[in-house]
């Protein structure tokens, strides 16, 4: 077979049956008598063009009959370059089904994703592309795709799930154990494919060789001042490069060589912490509303991965050909949820927690000493919810104490704390955002006067009056003001009764929530809104619940599998003094010590830019559709891996689990929460030995934070100090999940800042493999 060079136009659709002209044809007609000499053609040669497909080849959302194929082919040229697409239906190319000539434009950043379409179902297809230059024909690698099964077969399935891929400082040495699994049929990308930071000082080296710095610099968004600052995509070409950059890790490559690949974002793609178009950076202290930032990241999201995006937005199978990205697929149209059937046991819903999604409950400026309910609110909202008085009033004796800072009486306390605050707001404001002294002392006076009325909690304005006087010589009026009253006054629930101590922070709105208030806060807030017939927490909005809802009720398949970039197992510490036996003494001395202060001594919420940052609105979803429909959730983000089994559904009994797998590589949950435990001793000084060793024991403390009666989860596994990958297994008669996960130290070695990539035997010999059946409804633990 000669290769040559053919050009059709951009639009030619690209499907199985399209037609392959061979040049090894004799010139001559069959009917021409005149004798030709026989032409010997030779056979083409082809080379390895890795330097013109840097980033290889990728396929993706494999159906019974079609599948997405990607590549990107670069010349340094800088114009729209003709390539050549071959599929064949065995890796040596012997019977092509595909030949066809596609160009990649400057527009795509020579990105080339097609859908092809009327291949065969579970069927493998090998595929390449070629780039021909002074008649040399140059090849990327092959890739191997595998089409899903019918919806009818009744055949086993086997996939792998995997989320959180730091680059910077961090190599993807977990992907070792797929391609240990030759035999997986996907991949499913649960989201932080990219981190759209480069050096954030939180998580990020910058002394290492795995870096980034941006080529558009003026594109660059420069977030945080002195030694916190960094950088974050903003540009196209920002996010772009960062695929570019993510895509030439080799082992990558090598899994996206071998198995098509199902994915969705989560918040890295676009900003950390994201929802909607919103970003977190500043965590308040500016408006951070990036609408434009939003779709840049969307566009190269879209040139990078094999996501058929176009789909979600049409009813009817699509044609085959280029994909393009139009206004209708980008915010506020963005739709990335789908579904995928292979055979007749596994169907698996793909859902966006990101793009229509509420702000989060607390915000991050939150005030933190502003009385959201007074005693009067919250006793009526407590009566409502059926709750008996004698409880109401044992619930309102653990709320903050509260006066009116605007009656007469207080006038001296208000012009002081708005003083105070001015001074502290403009602190923070210069602690986050590069800006001259006199427009913090502007802005921060702003929020001052904005915060500094109605009902405010005495338990915090104490402290901080407290605070003031100490720095403050003793002439100074301030010191002649008396502490607030906090006995004998209203109690209500403030800001600061949830665990709100700063004025623009991350702890206590989106991490670090005290449970019991911050549900009741929830709560009453989801209420208001269900008085209007709207919701303070969709993760999903109304048209995907609906579509989800309706996917899972149609449903007949034996294993019905959600994919969430966000973990629906119940991540909370329980420190209080009715918190359930641990079993460890150890632990519990270090819980009673004195040396962790009273304030301490609750239940948190860890983390609620997950579910559980939404738990009314989680318990309705899963009472109502993921229970009632034995719904199993596969979950990321959060860099631990996870087991939990959910709250029976109260009418038909049926159960759902929830399996969240760790990072690839990026900072594990452990080390996170180890970090921010670190930095509170710090500041409380001397504190007993035994509270030092609380790390060891993170996992427990989950594990038996759902142990107490009003905990409707049961959280039964918990790993957050080990990375891994997660490979699923199902059939007519069960789901069996293994997480293959890695500790974060091994020896005195971070295994995920070191590479392994010569050393693969050396790397699953360290591999750990927990293993979980569901069953006729039951979950096991088999190893």
């Amino acid at each position: 077979m000669e290769f040559t060079r053919r050009k059709f136009i951009k639009t030619m659709v690209i499907s199985a049956s399209t037609l392959v002209t061979s040049s090894i044809l004799g010139c001559g007609s069959s009917n021409d008598k005149t004798q030709l000499p026989e032409v010997v053609t030779p056979e083409p040669s082809f080379l390895d063009g890795s330097q013109f497909f840097p980033q290889s080849v990728v396929s993706g959302d494999p159906k019974p009959s079609s599948v997405i194929l990607w590549t990107r082919v670069d010349n340094l040229s800088g114009i729209d370059t003709d390539i050549m697409l071959q599929v064949s239906t065995d890796e040596a190319f012997s019977q092509l089904l595909v030949e066809q000539t596609l160009t990649a434009s400057t527009e795509s950043d020579h990105c080339i994703k097609i859908r092809l379409t009327e291949l065969n179902s579970a069927t493998y297809y090998y595929f390449r592309f070629i780039y021909q230059v002074d008649e040399q024909n140059y090849t990327s690698h092959i890739g191997r795709t595998k089409t899903a099964p019918s919806k009818e077969s009744d055949v086993a399935v086997k996939f792998a799930y995997v989320s959180c891929q730091d680059y910077i400082g961090r190599y993807y040495n977990n992907y070792m154990s797929l391609l240990a699994q030759d035999d997986l049929d996907f991949v499913i990308h649960l989201g932080d494919y990219i981190y759209e930071t480069t050096g954030d000082p939180l998580f990020q080296a910058t002394d290492h060789e795995r870096k980034i710095q941006f080529n558009d610099q003026e594109g660059a968004l420069n977030v945080g001042v002195g030694d916190n600052a960094y950088q974050a995509a903003n540009s196209i070409d920002n996010y772009r490069q960062l695929y570019k950059t993510y895509r030439s890790d080799e082992l990558l490559q090598k899994v996206h060589e071998r198995f098509p690949m199902i994915a969705i974002w989560d918040d890295h793609e676009f900003s950390d912490d994201s929802w909607a178009d919103k970003a977190t950076y500043s965590d308040g202290a500016e408006n951070e509303k990036q609408t434009n930032r939003k779709r840049n990241s969307e566009i190269a999201y879209f040139d990078y991965m094999p996501i058929d995006h176009e789909q979600p937005h049409v009813n009817d199978t699509l044609d085959a050909g280029e994909l393009k990205i139009e206004e209708m697929h980008l915010f506020p149209n963005t739709k990335i949820y789908r579904d995928f059937h292979f055979g007749k046991h596994c169907h698996i819903a793909m859902t966006d927690f990101r793009t229509n999604r509420p702000d989060h409950i607390i915000q991050e400026d939150a005030f933190p000493a502003k009385v959201e309910l007074n005693q009067t609110q919250l006793f009526g909202f407590l009566q409502a919810r059926g709750m008996p008085v004698e409880h109401v009033s044992g619930v309102i004796a653990q709320m903050s104490p509260y006066v009116n800072i605007d009656d007469a009486m207080f006038t001296p306390y208000k012009s002081a704390f708005v003083e105070i605050f001015t001074g502290l707001y403009a602190q923070e404001l210069m602690s986050r955002i590069e800006m001259p002294e006199q427009n913090a002392l502007l802005q921060g006076q702003q929020r001052a006067v904005e915060v500094i009325k109605g009902n405010l909690a005495t338990s915090y304005l104490n402290q901080v009056l407290a605070g003031a006087k100490a720095s403050l010589p003793a002439e100074h009026p301030l010191q002649q003001l008396p502490s607030l009253p906090e006995q004998g006054v209203e109690q209500g629930l403030a800001f600061y009764t949830m665990g709100k101590t700063s004025l623009f922070n991350y702890l206590g709105s989106r991490y670090f929530i005290i449970k019991d208030t911050y549900d009741l806060y929830a709560g009453y807030k989801e209420y208001m809104a269900q008085l209007q017939n709207s919701s303070v927490q969709g993760g999903f909005d109304e048209m995907q619940t609906h579509w989800l809802k309706e996917t899972f009720t149609a449903s007949t398949s034996t294993w019905k599998l959600l994919g969430s970039s966000v973990s629906f197992s119940p991540l909370i510490f329980d420190l209080s003094a009715n918190r359930a036996d641990s079993g460890f003494e150890v632990l519990e001395a270090a819980i009673d010590s004195d040396a962790v202060p009273a304030a301490f001594k609750q239940r948190f919420y860890l983390e609620a830019d997950q579910w559980d940052g939404f738990p009314q609105f989680k318990a309705r979803l899963i009472e109502d559709v993921l229970s009632a429909n034995s719904v199993i959730t596969l979950g990321g983000d959060v860099h631990s891996s996870y087991v939990t089994e959910h709250k029976a559904n109260s009418i038909t009994g049926t159960k759902s689990f929830n399996f969240t797998t760790s990072s690839v590589s990026s900072s594990t949950f452990g080390t996170f929460l180890d970090a921010g435990m670190n930095q509170l001793l710090s500041q409380l000084g001397d504190v007993s030995p035994a509270v030092k060793e609380l790390p060891v024991f993170f996992d427990t403390l989950a594990i038996t934070a759902t142990k107490r009666a009003d905990i409707s989860d049961n959280l039964a596994f918990s790993k957050m100090w080990e990375h891994g990958v997660a490979i699923v297994e199902v059939n007519k008669d069960k789901m069996d999940v293994t997480f293959h996960n890695v500790a974060t130290n091994y020896k005195g070695i971070n295994t995920s800042q070191v590479s392994f990539y010569d050393k693969q035997e050396a790397y699953l010999g360290m591999v750990k493999k927990h293993k979980f059946r569901v069953s006729d409804g039951n979950l096991q633990r088999l190893g």
